[in-house]
């Protein structure tokens, strides 16, 4: 192998790379037609299965504060027709001393129906000496049965 001076080499390199080669740009693109955009909104809806599991979206008190722990029975106006009976109930209670004196204990009173609904409870049916209501509690429901015990059957209320 010949040793040729570096400068040479460079120049023939130069020689061969035409001028402006990489100085040319490409040719403008045509201009693109305007394009049209349709823009929608689209709001997204949750819709959660209640009859599985307890819908996690609502409070836990959903039905109201009043729970079926805090009611007690107190009495029940009986009727054949099942519409025109009463359910008395209440978040208080009674005292009944060995005497047979009652003290009252402070709380709220409610007079209900077949078919109404006080906090989680609602009063499906009332006989002479119970009311069974539906209890409903983390998105179940169970059904439950309050029993009026009289004095006159042996009862302390």
């Amino acid at each position: 192998m010949t040793n040729r001076p570096k400068s040479s080499l460079l120049a023939f390199v130069l020689a061969a790379t035409p001028l402006g080669l990489g100085a040319q740009e490409p040719p403008p693109a045509p201009p693109s037609p305007p394009v049209e955009v349709e823009l929608s909104t689209v709001r997204e809806v949750f819709a959660y299965p209640t009859f599985t599991r307890r819908n996690p979206f609502l409070p836990l008190e959903a039905g109201g504060n009043l729970r079926f722990e805090q009611l007690s029975l107190l009495g029940i106006v009986y009727s054949p027709d099942p519409s025109a009976s009463v359910a008395i109930l209440s978040t208080g209670s009674v005292q009944v001393a060995p005497d047979g004196t009652t003290t009252a204990v402070q709380g709220n009173g409610y007079y209900a129906k077949v078919g109404e609904r006080i906090g989680n409870v609602t009063i499906r049916e009332i006989q002479r000496d119970r009311v069974i209501v539906d209890v409903e509690e983390f998105g179940l429901t169970e059904r439950r049965t309050m029993i009026f015990t009289s004095r006159r059957q042996g009862g302390s209320q």
